[in-house]
């Protein structure tokens, strides 16, 4: 799939995020957080799913119940199969959930900006954060949001993840990105969202004024296909580090449009954090026998071979991915890791006591000839 061309903004070491506690006395506040290279979606969510483990309070036993009969219903007749350990770690289990305010689409020059909350709110009965909740409202997504929140912006284009800054000063309802949000809400409503129009309805405007302006976006706004629908369900588990359930979404894209090579692309990425090698290059396989030239294929099909074992195969594609991206630092590094290191050059008193041997012999032959 060809994407506008969009500069990579750098990755900042350290980036701002925004703090919406569920408790109205408490402050809304800004936070920091260091982004290792590598781990640039994992450090947030991590981060934040301690703070909710934290937050959350401990579930009680009618909660836990009802967590399970809702586990052991989304499982289905595999549930059966289950042990009470595996139960029981799954319903330990802390997950974020993300909610995308502005969506990273190439209008909005791959940006997004996300609401961050508890997975388990519902279930931990968490109290209604009217704050947090209003940000949803005042970007085009009515959500109760319950327990504390986050937001934070990204950059995001499928091919590069990088975090950026959201500070304090812009979570306003007068802010840049809100009225992006909004305006992306709308086109959503002219194009046949029924939450859209749900927000709309609301917010008593429907129908009020259009006319022919919104018939005339009608025809230039398209609704997201079945398969584009699923790859963004999978986008959205795999930001939150759901890595089955984005799998899962991700197969469900290309069981719709098998030619959706962005879906097979990160369902790679998600076998990758599986462990599941085997499939993962299958996947990579099959983008770069339509891309050859796409780097991050490359580069997830050598980690999938690496973890094979087939070295010699991971070598080639970190070779390919350098001939097309010289600067590369992963692929440089995972390349360096793999060959041989060179031998080291000899000692510099060891060359001198060897070039000496040598000239002595030739000293010394005029005196045996006399």
């Amino acid at each position: 799939m060809t994407r506008p061309a969009v500069a990579v903004p750098p990755q900042a070491p350290r980036v701002r995020y925004v703090y919406v506690p569920a408790d109205n006395t408490e402050p809304i506040s800004e936070r920091e957080i260091e982004v290792p290279e590598g781990r640039e979606v994992e450090c947030l969510l991590d981060t934040l799913k301690a703070h909710f483990r934290l937050s959350g309070g401990t579930k009680t036993a009618a909660q836990l119940a009802a967590q399970r009969e809702q586990l052991i219903a989304q499982v289905g007749p595999q549930a059966a199969a289950l042990s009470a350990d595996m139960l029981a770690a799954a319903l330990d289990m802390q997950m974020v959930e993300s909610v995308p305010l502005l969506t990273n689409t190439p209008a909005s020059g791959y940006v997004g900006v996300n609401l961050y909350c508890d997975d388990q709110a519902q279930v931990k009965e968490l109290p209604l954060n009217a704050r947090a909740s209003a940000i949803s409202d005042c970007c085009g997504r009515p959500l109760q949001v319950r327990g504390d929140a986050f937001v934070a912006r990204v950059f995001d284009n499928e091919d590069h993840f990088v975090r950026l800054d959201l500070g304090l000063g812009e979570v306003t309802s007068s802010a840049p990105w809100v009225a992006a949000a909004a305006a992306q809400a709308a086109a959503r409503l002219q194009g046949g969202d029924r939450a859209a129009a749900f927000v709309q309805q609301l917010q008593g405007r429907q129908g009020q004024g259009q006319g022919g302006k919104q018939e005339a976006a009608k025809a230039t706004v398209r609704e997201l296909t079945p398969a584009e629908a699923a790859k963004e369900e999978g986008n959205a588990a795999a930001k939150r580090g759901d890595w089955a359930a984005a799998a899962e979404a991700y197969g469900a894209a290309l069981a719709a449009d098998p030619s959706l090579l962005a879906a097979a692309n990160n369902r790679a990425l998600a076998f990758l954090r599986l462990g599941r090698s085997e499939e993962a290059e299958a996947d990579c396989c099959t983008v770069l026998a339509a891309e050859p030239a796409n780097a991050k294929a490359l580069l997830r099909r050598a980690a999938a071979r690496r973890a094979l074992g087939r070295m010699e195969g991971a070598v080639e594609d970190l070779r390919a991915v350098l001939a097309l991206e010289p600067r590369n630092k992963e692929a440089a590094a995972e390349l360096a890791a793999l060959l041989p290191p060179p031998p080291p050059p000899p000692a510099q008193g060891a060359a001198e006591g060897e070039a000496a041997e040598a000239a002595e012999p030739m000293a010394a032959e005029p005196a045996a000839q006399a």
